[in-house]
């Protein structure tokens, strides 16, 4: 027959256990917003949607971190590399480092800034995302410093998201000021929402 003593340390360990669960439910979900961050960090460093963009001579393209599309394609021309007489299906062209990606009316030297912080910004953040996962998966083979038991465990991966998110607010407040013939496009909105959804995982891993 079991006594008041064992009841009450049968009910101390249920409760224990039923808060191991909690936590390591929210430590899941903080991990899988995340995953989804770093998908849409991705997905919006590249495609070609970052701005739109109105030259000098009335042509308009988008542009991304990595690669530019003309909008009008019967003005835009042919891209560099492509044979005589070969249409291009989509008209776009490679960016890089230090690309002169400037519209109308607008500084070369600040765009050029722009995307270049932008780049460094995004590759951290997609460092900083999947260092995060990486910890994560470390912790479930139960490494002696990343064990789910650990708490250095969730702060290296808070940190992670939180770094992410730092970077990627640094890389978005540069385009606070953009030309007068630019308009900012899906991809970077896309960049926010992944801005936000790191910023809620480091806060739920923070929180918990």
């Amino acid at each position: 027959q079991l006594t008041d003593w064992d009841w009450d340390f049968l009910h101390d360990k249920g409760t224990a256990l039923q808060s191991a669960m909690t936590v390591q439910k929210v430590v899941a979900t903080a991990v899988l917003v995340a995953l989804v961050s770093l998908i849409l960090n991705n997905a919006a460093a590249f495609t070609p949607n970052w701005v739109y963009q109105t030259l000098e001579d009335g042509r308009r393209r988008s542009v991304g971190l990595w690669r530019s599309c003309w909008l009008d394609r019967a003005r835009g021309g042919p891209s560099p590399g492509a044979r005589p007489g070969q249409a291009d299906v989509r008209d776009c062209e490679a960016l890089g480092w230090g690309s002169e990606a400037a519209g109308f009316q607008e500084s070369r030297g600040t765009v050029k800034l722009q995307f270049d912080m932008m780049r460094a910004c995004n590759l951290v953040a997609t460092a900083a995302l999947a260092a995060g996962q990486l910890t994560f998966v470390l912790g479930l083979t139960g490494l002696p410093l990343m064990s789910p038991d650990s708490q250095c465990w969730e702060e290296a991966m808070a940190a992670a998201f939180q770094l992410a998110s730092f970077v990627l607010v640094i890389g978005l407040v540069t385009f606070y000021r953009i030309g007068p013939y630019t308009s900012l496009s899906w991809s970077c909105y896309l960049n926010i929402g992944a801005c936000l959804l790191a910023t809620l995982a480091a806060a739920m891993l923070i929180w918990n």
